[in-house]
């Protein structure tokens, strides 16, 4: 059953653990474990409840998704907010943290009680070892975001059925992530396989092996430093690149970096790249609806009424410094096709909406694009929420936290690791896809139209391209392609026809796939220190905004140094790095304001209060 479908099934339970504070969790009603946990039905809407929590407003389904400042070095918050923590202005009763620490907290107190009353249950052994298998995970899960955002915490491994229970001292980082470990390692031999789930929505055992991967490069990076974790890393990343015979199933990466979002997008599974999603879907009217704000938050932005188009906040805003890890800065397209998917490459506005291609000298200005509204299939879209569902593991993550720690282990390159991240980049520079494709149409001039032509494009040696045209002021302002077609081996005729204008110029660009080249080269392989470099630079190439970045950056090492760097860039600039207009000015606040307190978050007064065990706090607030 798709996790969306027995996400449905959640009843009472869910007021077990729903009080306000994370050891306030005595029942709200009559209802207690004593009377329930008997049925597969009752255990199943036990375990949808302990998903629930990571996609509530203040997990992944809003708040995590651009206004917590998790993208670091890769985009600005795009608002003139002065303080909390999308602008690293954090004070002890941020009610973003304070709400991330709650229901996190919350998750973990529901997979206690799951997995403390779920054997009374008659049911299907083999589910109920599933069950049982991601309800451990789901516990581990938690405790892992919140020992990498907080570091010493309270660490839960037992339900709190009463609110007398209300010192819980914090526990040792090192030690949490050591039971993270063994609940993920117990979870990874009781989970189904993704061919037996069939979908990404539920814990596969290539998700615990690819998270499993993650939680151990955390604890080998700072502030834990085990080095001893990065064979361990390895080891689980290799296990999902080379499953078991048994598994019967092998991940890979869809030929198309754009498909992977679009299918997110239009409520499409593809569990051979996209291992684990947060499932959102509906629109917010009718029936049962589990929505969240992907696209909303983080798309393109849109704030016009087109029908054709969702509603976006756009609160990502690139930086100069993302933009230029991309070949090809001074130029519109590179040879890197993800730039042009993740990086909005237009503004949309009106009613009907217009496209308007952004210029190179306005990067500052471009949200993240990697999950556009305009591709949903729940009608009508809602302003604040709709279907798109979030990535938490990918496997070109998995491909890169191999080479990682292959590097790591060896003390240089091997070439097992190399062909890891040549995988994703061959993938990045359409190297998977069919011969020449027409990625890009340019348009200058023109005048008079007063709607928007028809767009034909023929010859080049291709097939299949097609675009539409986008009408402003009288002049054609944007061909967007909406199909690249395949084998132009020259750029094709691009006509338009009607609209009572005339006079555009008009310049087709085809994708370099066939002339550029993605493997990496000697330079670049030639010791550890470059290998590192270039998988730093390549894991924000292929996992920018996907809630990743902030703590890659602390667990090398390089947090403060590279939220340094990018407040020079907006300010002065750096050579090839361009400085910030004076309207994106306000973007460089989020870096003026980062310190070393920003390593950890606060814990909030009122959890204190409630647990004396949570003293001391962490340092600077």
């Amino acid at each position: 059953m798709k996790l969306k479908y027995f996400l449905a099934l959640i009843v009472l339970i869910l007021s077990l653990s729903s009080c306000k504070d994370m050891l306030e969790t005595t029942p709200l009603d009559s209802l207690s474990p004593k009377n329930f946990y008997e049925t597969e039905a009752q255990v199943k809407s036990a375990l949808a409840g302990v998903y629930d929590r990571l996609a509530r407003p203040q997990m992944f389904s809003d708040q995590m998704l651009g206004r917590m400042g998790l993208d670091a070095d890769e985009a600005y918050y795009a608002s003139s907010t002065k303080i909390g923590v999308a602008v690293y202005a954090v004070s002890a009763t941020d009610n973003n943290i304070a709400g991330n620490w709650q229901y996190s907290y919350e998750g973990i107190n529901r997979a206690n009680f799951l997995l403390e009353n779920m054997d009374r249950a008659e049911m299907d052994q083999r589910e109920k070892d599933a069950i049982k298998g991601e309800a451990l995970f789901l516990r581990a899960f938690y405790h892992f975001l919140l020992v990498s955002k907080w570091g010493d915490i309270p660490l839960m491994i037992k339900a709190v059925k009463s609110a007398d229970d209300v010192n819980a001292p914090r526990t040792p980082a090192k030690v949490v992530y050591e039971q993270i470990i063994k609940d993920m390692t117990e979870a990874e031999g009781l989970v189904r396989t993704a061919k037996q789930i069939g979908h990404s929505g539920r814990i596969s055992k290539s998700a615990v092996r690819g998270i499993l991967a993650r939680v151990c490069l955390y604890m080998a990076g700072e502030p834990i430093k085990d080095e001893s974790k990065y064979a361990e890393a390895r080891k689980w990343a290799l296990k999902v690149m080379n499953p078991d015979p048994e598994d019967g199933f092998q991940h890979e990466l869809n030929p198309s970096f754009e498909d992977v979002f679009t299918k997110m997008a239009r409520d499409e599974y593809d569990i051979k790249e996209s291992i684990w999603e947060l499932e959102f879907w509906g629109n917010g009217q009718g029936g049962y609806n589990e929505t969240g704000r992907v696209g909303s938050n983080n798309g393109p932005k849109y704030t016009g009424t087109d029908p054709d188009y969702g509603y976006s906040y756009g609160w990502i805003q690139i930086t100069g410094r993302y933009w230029c890890l991309y070949p090809n800065s001074k130029s519109l397209l590179s040879e890197d096709e993800r730039r042009e998917w993740s990086v909005a490459p237009y503004k949309t506005t009106g009613t009907p909406v217009v496209e308007t291609p952004y210029t190179i000298s306005q990067i500052y200005e471009r949200n993240s694009g990697k999950w556009r509204r305009e591709l949903e299939v729940s009608l009508p879209r809602s302003k604040n929420s709709g279907p798109i569902n979030f990535p938490m593991l990918r496997y070109s993550d998995v491909l890169l936290m191999f080479a990682e720690a292959d590097n790591r282990v060896n003390g240089s390159p091997t070439s097992e690791a190399i062909e890891a991240v040549n995988q994703v980049r061959r993938r990045a520079y359409g190297k998977n896809l069919p011969a020449e494709s027409v990625k890009m149409i340019t348009v200058s001039g023109g005048s008079k139209y007063t709607s928007a032509p028809v767009v034909s494009i023929t010859g080049g040696g291709g097939t299949g391209a097609t675009a539409k045209a986008f009408v402003s002021g009288g002049k054609v302002v944007r061909i967007k392609v909406l199909t690249e077609g395949s084998g132009y081996t020259t750029p094709p005729v691009v006509t338009l026809s009607g609209g009572g204008g005339s006079g555009t110029v008009i310049t087709p660009l085809l994708s370099k796939r066939r002339t550029s080249q993605a493997d990496l080269t000697a330079s670049q392989t030639a010791d550890f220190a470059s290998f590192q470099g270039v998988i730093e630079d390549e894991r924000s190439r292929e996992l920018s905004f996907e809630c990743l970045r902030k703590n890659d950056l602390i667990r090398w090492g390089k947090f403060l140094p590279n939220m340094k760097r990018v407040l020079d860039d907006f300010t002065d600039g750096d050579g090839e790095i361009p400085k910030a207009s004076s309207g994106t000015a306000y973007g460089a606040l989020s870096y003026e304001n980062a310190s070393i307190k920003d390593l950890l978050w606060p814990f909030a007064p009122d959890e204190m209060a409630l647990n004396p065990g949570l003293k001391p706090q962490n340092p600077g607030y």
